[in-house]
């Protein structure tokens, strides 16, 4: 009997993870195009995701010897997963039969390998010198050169995904997922989070699985943040819409990003990995972070700031025109600066005691609106043309200098006017 318990026990401890073979749909928050590796029939796909999903390409591939997901260094499978292509690396001078010209490499093990213990490296895309048979290499995806060619074309360096799947269906139509909206709108109020600086940004967390996929613990992790979060008097972070993909047990959103703040500036690529607590609450496992200057993205940047700010002015503009004194006070920040007047408290009190004598305004003209947003910059430039009740009138340019503030509001720190004649 006992021998018969251990011959189970032996079989269950060998029997591969349950495969991962998901259903490829359409999706609006999926990349533009999404590459698919099948082990099972050894197909590498290209999808075009336009509404509906295409399959623009198909051909062969090879993958690791052994069946079922990569656990170990040395079991020569290849990994299961969403995972990312980082580098290109010339292989000419490396065994050629076996890597080609052309390698690209993917970030096995990702955060959520890493929660779960898997280990190994060195998991490519590449190119093969020789025929392509099944079942052939130590782990990597392997196709003949002139696929490898055509890829190239179609890659970004570190915001490329690959999905690596046991096997796979697929097909044509959008399918808008309840989870993938959720994971996105997560990421953004995840974001939003950071800039303030608020104590609420470590609840997206799943403590103990993120300390295992980062190495480190999270009272560490918490507090390298929290002492940024004091240092700065001020952090901008922009996302582009997220892109969402379904893992095996697992969702990634991932999405371009810039961070702003006073001697501080970064952007590049950021991917959030995201697993279910114990309360069934989507929360963050693992995180990577990519520089990477995308052509694009500072452009993105500098385009929506820009727009969000010319949209403050004008609220400005109004609640300054309706003499609402709550209002007005509300889009500037404590410590502002008004020409000679510092400080918020006393910008009102001269505010309260010019429109007691009644000289609320009556008319204000803003045109010419420039934006001049940029590292630790978020200026706004005009005409300005002002008509008091009382008669007065002036003409003029100004400048207002806004920070962020919390809850994405933003602050006007100075305000310079220069009159005009």
């Amino acid at each position: 009997m006992r021998a018969i318990l251990l011959l189970f026990l032996i079989l269950a401890w060998s029997l591969p993870a349950m495969a991962w073979e998901p259903l490829i749909t359409g999706n609006s928050r999926a990349p533009e195009h999404l590459f698919v590796v099948d082990k099972k029939n050894q197909a590498f796909f290209v999808f075009s995701n336009k509404s509906p999903l295409r399959k623009e390409y198909q051909w062969q591939v090879t993958t690791g010897e052994a069946l079922g997901d990569k656990e170990v260094e040395g079991d020569l499978k290849t990994p299961e997963g969403i995972y990312f292509i980082e580098r290109q690396i010339d292989t000419r001078y490396l065994d050629r039969d076996l890597y080609g010209e052309m390698g690209l490499t993917l970030n096995y093990p990702n955060p959520v390998d890493r929660a779960e213990g898997k280990t190994g490296f060195g998991i490519w895309l590449h190119g093969r010198g020789k025929e392509v048979v099944p079942f052939d290499t130590e782990g990597c995806v392997a196709m003949d050169m002139k696929y490898m060619l055509k890829l190239e074309d179609m890659i970004e360096l570190q915001n490329t995904p690959v999905v690596i799947t046991s096997t796979m269906s697929w097909e044509e139509g959008e399918v808008e997922l309840e989870k993938s909206r959720k994971i996105a709108e997560l990421s953004m109020q995840w974001a939003e989070a950071w800039g303030d600086g608020a104590g609420e940004y470590f609840d997206f967390y799943f403590p103990d699985r993120f300390a295992r996929s980062s190495g480190k613990s999270f009272s560490s992790f918490k507090n390298h943040k929290q002492g940024l979060f004091n240092t700065y008097d001020w952090m901008d972070v922009y996302l582009e819409q997220p892109r969402v993909l379904a893992g095996p047990d697992y969702w990634v959103s991932y999405f371009g990003q810039v961070f702003n703040s006073p001697g501080f500036f970064s952007r590049g690529v950021k991917r959030l990995y995201w697993q279910k607590d114990e309360a069934g609450d989507f929360k963050i496992v693992g995180e990577e972070f990519r520089n990477h200057h995308k052509s694009d993205l500072k452009e993105s940047y500098i385009q929506d700031r820009g727009q969000r700010l010319e949209q403050v002015v004008e609220k400005w503009r109004q609640a300054w025109l309706d003499a609402d004194i709550d209002k007005y006070a509300s889009f500037y920040h404590p410590h502002a600066v008004q020409g000679e007047v510092s400080g918020l408290d006393n910008i009102l009190e001269e505010k309260r005691a010019l429109w007691g004598r009644g000289c609320e305004p009556e008319e204000i003209k803003i045109s010419g609106v420039e934006t001049d947003v940029g590292r630790n910059k978020f200026e706004v430039r005009f005409k300005q043309e002002y008509t008091s009740r009382s008669g007065y009138s002036e003409k003029g340019t100004t400048t207002l200098h806004f920070v962020p503030g919390s809850g994405g509001k933003w602050l006007i720190l100075r305000e310079n006017r220069k009159e005009t004649r």
